[in-house]
């Protein structure tokens, strides 16, 4: 009789130490996601990749002439940025002495900018947008997502 209690107490131990060994492999080390896996749909689209964020590449400043409304044609500098997808900055930057030389004959070429008397930023967005052409003609569409315009500076009369 004695035997036969050792012996299922026995068993009741090793029931235990299997039940505990069991609990603590679910709650603490098997995989928390399985519940995700089942909720996600088969169908679903993929979740789309992070957007990166794009670059701006300074250029030296650029002497323009511009005809203030009723004055003599004046000098000004333009202040350009280049906006560009962070993959492309290395072939901008290889090419940006052929750029920059394209540039200077686009602005050069033609009259001065009739511009108002008091003109801001806004009123020099017209060689912004001739600079688009000659962006594309050196680098290829595409490349460079904008020419950014941030500043002019001219001497005061």
């Amino acid at each position: 009789m004695r035997k036969l209690g050792l012996i299922i107490l026995a068993l009741v131990v090793l029931a235990s130490l299997a039940g505990g060994g069991a609990a603590v492999y679910l709650f603490i080390f098997a995989p928390k996601n399985q519940q995700d896996e089942a909720a996600v749909d088969p169908n679903d689209p993929p979740p789309e990749a992070p957007v990166k964020r794009p670059a701006f590449i300074p250029l030296e400043p650029f002497s323009v002439y511009v005809v203030p409304e009723g004055q003599k044609p004046r000098e000004v500098m333009l202040i350009l940025h280049l906006e560009v997808p962070p993959d492309n900055v290395p072939a901008v930057n290889d090419k940006m002495h052929l750029l920059r030389d394209r540039y200077i004959r686009e602005l050069l070429k033609g009259p001065p900018l009739d511009v108002p008397a008091r003109f801001t930023g806004k009123d020099l967005y017209a060689l912004r947008d001739r600079l688009r052409e000659p962006t594309d003609e050196v680098l290829g569409k595409g490349v460079v997502t904008q020419v950014l315009l941030l500043n002019i500076i001219a001497q005061l009369k």
